[in-house]
């Protein structure tokens, strides 16, 4: 189990860093990190406005007694204060982060799907007609930006032919734009990963052995192959969905989707860096729980993975 383990320990470290950093950086910029944390200038406090947020955010006591006072803040579920939209942070949050899982998780799902299926079809077979064009496709899809592909099944389902919404999520179908974007920009990393996979374990040995006994390509592809690639595969579905949270900024905005990445944008533009850190220190616990919990699956369902830490 040590390789595991060290998956874990990376994983935590890194959890830990983005803490001490999101508690350092308003703290050591330059200027009054006073202004940092509450969003308001300096010469638009008085001098009792700014002594009560001095005492309110503890920056009259000691260094590590404002890290204590944050470290606390996280446990007790309020992740701080945002003084521009007078609500503590995680009430913000817990707001805005079911609009970001209603279209993360599905496209995460459908992605990995069709990322799957058509990686074991492509890859076993690569020299057939299929894989000659799909994987080029793939390629192409992989290298355009999501804001792009957001922007054109705008203009072309929304304004052109206008058979879909393209802002809001209050109904089903106003999932179908923004999720399909997702999807269309997730699967070709998924499709290539296992289509190369495949491709490699398509000639080892157990693979002839499997085709000399006379069994079907489908069930060499799925009782066999899908077994031995199943580790790096479902380590790249939990990155996603981290990826899929702290990256759907872009999205959210595009389709005015009131979820986590708006919130992230709006808190920029009003300098709120308490909701800024709020929201970073989210994104990086969900990578981080998704991380671990997928590199766990994997060790459980990779043999190769089994036998090497036994």
């Amino acid at each position: 189990m040590r390789r595991e383990w060290r998956s874990i320990l990376t994983a935590v470290i890194c959890f830990l860093l983005v803490i001490v950093l999101n508690f350092l950086l308003p703290r050591l910029l330059p200027g009054n990190p006073l202004a940092y944390l509450t969003g308001i200038s300096e010469e638009g406090l008085t001098t009792v406005q700014e002594e009560y947020y001095v005492h309110a955010l503890h920056l009259d006591e000691s260094l590590f007694s404002q890290f204590i006072h944050y470290i606390e803040s996280i446990f007790n579920g309020t992740l701080g204060y945002s003084f521009k939209k007078e609500a503590t942070v995680s009430s913000l949050i817990s707001g805005r982060i079911w609009p970001t899982l209603k279209i993360s998780i599905p496209a995460i799902v459908i992605s990995s799907l069709l990322g799957l299926v058509l990686g074991l079809a492509s890859g076993f077979s690569t020299r057939r007609r299929t894989d000659s064009w799909l994987t080029p496709l793939m390629i192409v899809l992989n290298a355009i930006p999501s804001f792009l592909l957001a922007l054109t099944l705008v203009l072309v389902f929304g304004f052109k032919l206008r058979i879909l919404p393209y802002a809001g999520l209050s109904t089903f179908v106003h999932l179908i734009l923004p999720v399909s974007t997702l999807v269309i920009g997730m699967t070709p990393s998924r499709y290539l990963l296992v289509r190369n996979m495949v491709a490699t374990q398509s000639k080892e040995r157990y693979v002839l052995y499997a085709r000399q006994r006379g069994l079907t390509d489908r069930r060499i592809r799925y009782s066999y192959i899908l077994g031995n690639i199943s580790g790096p595969f479902i380590m790249t579905i939990g990155l996603g969905l981290g990826l899929a949270v702290s990256g759907s900024v872009v999205i959210e905005n595009i389709f005015s989707i009131n979820g986590m990445g708006k919130l992230l944008t709006e808190a920029v533009y009003t300098l709120d860096y308490p909701l800024i850190q709020g929201i970073l220190f989210m994104a990086t616990a969900i990578m981080a729980i998704a991380i671990i919990l997928s590199d766990l699956v994997a060790l459980a369902l990779d043999p190769k993975r089994r036998l090497v830490n036994e």
